[in-house]
C-alpha cells in the first residue's frame, strides 16, 4: 500500500510539474512575437493615424503598464490639459493634477485620451484640480484607459489577441492552481480519515506542486501577449526611434534643441517631446536634460525631478 501511496503521489507530482510546464509550451507555440528583423534604418516617416505615445508603450511593451499611464497624462499636459503641480511634502516630492485646459469638439485628440481627460474632469469636480493624496480616485480611469488601448492595439491587427484579455485569462488558471493547492495544503490534511490512502503530507506535497505551477503560470502570464507581424514591424520602427531620439537627448544642450534636431518628424512642442520620451522609457534622459537646461517654465509647468512624478500614479 505505501508503494502504491508513492506511486500516487509520483503521479500528481507529474501533474503538477506538466502545469507549470504547460504555460511555457504555450508561449513557445503562441507567445513569442514573429521574427521581424531590427535595425537603426527601419524608419517611418509618421506614425499611424491617432497614434499616441501610450500607444506607442502598448505597442513596445506588448501589453499596458504603469508607464503607458505615465505617458497618456504627458500627452494631455502636452496638449495644455493639464499640469502637475507640486505640493509640500514631508519627504521627497509629490504633486498634484490640475486641469488647464478644455476639450472643444473641434480639438484632434484620440478617443482614448479623450476619455481619460472626461474622466479626470469627472473625478476632479468643480475646483479642476486633484492633490497627490486624491490621484487613487482615478484608478477605475487610468483601467478603463488601458482597456480601451487594448482593444486599439487588436482592432489595429497589432496583437494577436487582445492583451489584456489574454493575461487575466492565464491568470485565472494560476488562481485556479493556487486555490487548489491551498485547499491540499492548509484545509484537507487534517480532515482526511487515518484509512485514507493518501496520507496528509503526501497531500501538503501535492498541493506545495500546484502552488509552484501558479507561481509559474502568474509570471508567465505577462508575456503571453503576441504582437502580429504588422505588430512587430511598428514596434522595430519605433525602436528605432527611440534610438534616435535617445542619441538626440544625449547630444543636445536643452530640450528646444531637441525639437529642432526632429528626431521625431512628427513632434513639434517640448510638451509632446517629453510625453514620448516617456513612451519611450527615456524619462532619466530627459529628466537629466531638463535638470540642466532649467526649461521647467518652456514644458508646460513639469518639474525638473520628472521621474520623481511617476511613482504618484
Amino acid at each position: 500500500m505505501r508503494d502504491l501511496d508513492v506511486f500516487i503521489v509520483a503521479v500528481f507530482l507529474i501533474l503538477d510539474l506538466g502545469l507549470a510546464l504547460w504555460p511555457m509550451w504555450r508561449w513557445l507555440q503562441s507567445g513569442r512575437d514573429p521574427f521581424y528583423l531590427d535595425d537603426d534604418s527601419v524608419l517611418m516617416p509618421s506614425p499611424p493615424a491617432d497614434f499616441s505615445p501610450a500607444l506607442a508603450s502598448v505597442v513596445l511593451q506588448g501589453r499596458p503598464s504603469r508607464r503607458t499611464i505615465s505617458a497618456g497624462l504627458m500627452d494631455l499636459a502636452s496638449h495644455d490639459l493639464v499640469q502637475f503641480r507640486e505640493e509640500p511634502a514631508p519627504i521627497g516630492r509629490r504633486a498634484g493634477l490640475a486641469l488647464t485646459g478644455t476639450l472643444p469638439h473641434e480639438r484632434e485628440l484620440p478617443a482614448p485620451e479623450a476619455a481619460l481627460f472626461t474622466a479626470v474632469q469627472t473625478v476632479a469636480g468643480p475646483r479642476d484640480y486633484l492633490d497627490a493624496l486624491s490621484l487613487g480616485r482615478l484608478s477605475k480611469a487610468f483601467r478603463a484607459y488601458t482597456r480601451s488601448l487594448d482593444e486599439v492595439v487588436a482592432q489595429r491587427g497589432w496583437v494577436a489577441e487582445n492583451p489584456g484579455l489574454v493575461i487575466h485569462r492565464w491568470r485565472l488558471v494560476a488562481a485556479s492552481e493556487l486555490a487548489a493547492g491551498l485547499f491540499l495544503i492548509g484545509w484537507l490534511p487534517w480532515s482526511v480519515m487515518e484509512s485514507t490512502l493518501l496520507q496528509p503530507i503526501d497531500l501538503m506535497v501535492i498541493g506545495l506542486g500546484l502552488v509552484g505551477a501558479a507561481v509559474v503560470t502568474y509570471f508567465l502570464s505577462s508575456v503571453m501577449p503576441c504582437r502580429t507581424r504588422e505588430g512587430a514591424m511598428l514596434a522595430a520602427m519605433l525602436n528605432a526611434y527611440r534610438r534616435t531620439l535617445k542619441a538626440s537627448i544625449a547630444q543636445a544642450e536643452s530640450l528646444q534643441q531637441v525639437v529642432l534636431e526632429k528626431p521625431l518628424p512628427w513632434v513639434s512642442t517640448p510638451g509632446a517631446e517629453i510625453a514620448w520620451a516617456v513612451a519611450f522609457n527615456l524619462d532619466r534622459e530627459i529628466d537629466g536634460l531638463l535638470s540642466q537646461s532649467l526649461e521647467v517654465s518652456e514644458t508646460g509647468g513639469w518639474p525638473a525631478g520628472i521621474r520623481d512624478w511617476f511613482s504618484l500614479l
